[in-house]
């Protein structure tokens, strides 16, 4: 496993590098570029700088001082080897594998990511490799090799000045794109292209090198499960830490219930898909190819002998799971003293609030006074090509975000709302959940699959609104409210 880290085919030019640094992050932070353009301005005009430098210093401080010298947090808790051998013998390996010879901890986090991240010890200069509790508990020994691997190669290949500073230029003003005073849309949109052809070719030389040390099956397989693990988590872990938050309690089964949810048919197939719809990409703000294109540009390599169909041991779980929860629940900010309580005894109806919040909001951006006639409203609206103001009226977010992004964003918004609200009103006239982890695919009266999600989007895509109007007759006056 001595597979050195195959060297970065020549890139772009340092200067067009460094021209974008300074746009993006002048673009990111337009207040102080217009008090920085208003500045040189009177300079030139009366030719005098040194009252003017103790304006334009302190606005260019606060802008290039944070990108500089960002420093990452030591989040999460400590691996040592003899606590966890059988984690810590896999790190070395991978990053033996890859070359990466300098002195490296480990820390588990209770977020599905990873990263490896230059800090600092005693004074001494290591790396971190932060690992996500639900990805080392979902993928298999080798996918988590493979995943390890990447990012080892993604330091190799990413980790020198320049390019760090035009992924955290390029991110600031990806950030800057939801707030109301930016930079306008078609030239943050043109930099953030720009700067795409450095960023991608690195990611598909980390897949490459990842590949030759973890094996292609173990990429491919880590590739397509991290984004469905990071649905899960955030789509169902964020609303059920959420909801019972607000009742004072925290579910400390959550990565048990994780894995519940993740085994169902009715739930990882979506999820999946969902990861997978990544190449509407209007602004180019994916730092990364497509999943597709990423698959699709993996070299073969065989595996290297691990474990490919079982997640790496852990000695410790339980502890671990409990301390990463505990990390969620004080995220959340949970008041007081938070309850335990586990969601795997919990009847789903015990998160159908938001559903009766979805309804709410619908009948109140309708203007109509019951459930039915809203979703009538909500059908007109889909018909006659109104629905992306409906879109906004349950969302004003949606409305300022660059105009590119708006469509999609509006789809999403009104999707999940009339998904929850029909299938709320179902499940209340008498129809069965498939599943206890969605609401979105339901029995009816006479046993058949219904897929209420897929309904909405056809509806959406299409302009016919007729399948919405005929489920109507199930919304009764107290159906969901």
């Amino acid at each position: 496993m001595g597979t050195a880290a195959s060297p970065t085919t020549a890139g772009p030019s340092a200067l067009r590098e460094w021209v974008l640094i300074a746009a993006m992050t002048a673009l990111a932070h337009p207040a102080a570029l217009l008090i920085g353009t208003a500045v040189l301005t009177a300079v030139v005009a009366l030719r005098a700088w040194v009252p003017f430098a103790w304006i334009v210093l302190p606005v260019l401080a606060f802008t290039a001082i944070p990108l500089v010298t960002h420093r990452p947090r030591l989040t999460g808790h400590a691996v040592r080897p003899a606590e966890e051998p059988e984690l810590t013998t896999l790190v070395r390996q991978v990053a033996e594998g890859l070359g990466f010879r300098f002195p490296l901890l480990v820390r588990i986090v209770a977020e599905p990511e990873v990263a490896v991240l230059p800090t600092r010890t005693s004074g001494f200069r290591t790396f971190t490799l932060f690992l996500g509790l639900p990805l080392v508990r979902r993928l298999a020994a080798a996918e988590l090799a493979a995943v390890m691997a990447r990012e080892f190669a993604d330091e190799q290949h990413a980790g020198g000045r320049r390019t760090q500073l035009l992924r955290r230029a390029r991110g600031s003003l990806v950030d800057s794109l939801e707030k109301r005073f930016r930079a306008p849309a078609a030239l943050a949109e043109r930099l953030l292209r720009g700067s795409r052809t450095h960023i991608w070719p690195l990611a598909l030389a980390a897949d490459a090198d990842a590949a030759a040390v973890a094996g292609t099956p173990g990429v491919r397989g880590a590739l397509t499960k991290v984004g469905t693990v990071d649905a899960a988590f955030h789509v169902l872990g964020d609303t059920w830490t959420e909801v019972l938050g607000e009742d004072g309690d925290y579910p400390e089964d959550l990565y048990e219930a994780l894995d519940a949810a993740l085994a169902d048919p009715y739930v990882a197939p979506r999820l999946a898909a969902a990861a997978a719809d990544d190449e509407d990409d209007p602004m180019a703000i994916a730092i990364e190819p497509p999943l597709a294109v990423r698959l699709a540009a993996l070299p073969e390599h065989l595996g290297h002998g691990w474990d490919a169909s079982s997640p790496v041991p852990l000695r410790d779980a339980d502890t671990l799971e409990r301390r990463c929860v505990r990390d969620l629940v004080t995220a959340h900010d949970v008041p007081g003293e938070p309850r335990p309580v586990r969601l795997l005894d919990l009847a789903p109806e015990r998160f159908e609030a938001s559903t009766r919040e979805a309804a709410s909001r619908l009948v109140h951006a309708t203007g109509q006074d019951s459930v039915r006639t809203a979703m009538a409203a909500a059908a007109d609206a889909v018909a006659d090509g109104t629905w992306m103001q409906l879109a906004r009226a349950l969302d004003r977010e949606t409305g300022r975000l660059p105009r590119p992004l708006r469509s999609a964003a509006a789809r999403a918004v009104l999707v999940g709302y009339l998904d929850c609200v029909i299938g709320g009103a179902l499940l209340r006239a008498g129809w069965a959940r498939a599943s206890r982890w969605t609401s979105s695919v339901l029995v009816d009266p006479a046993g058949a699959l219904f897929d209420v999600e897929e309904l909405v989007e056809h509806a959406i895509a299409s302009g016919d609104p007729t399948r919405i109007r005929e489920l109507l007759p199930h919304f009764t006056e107290g159906a969901v409210c």
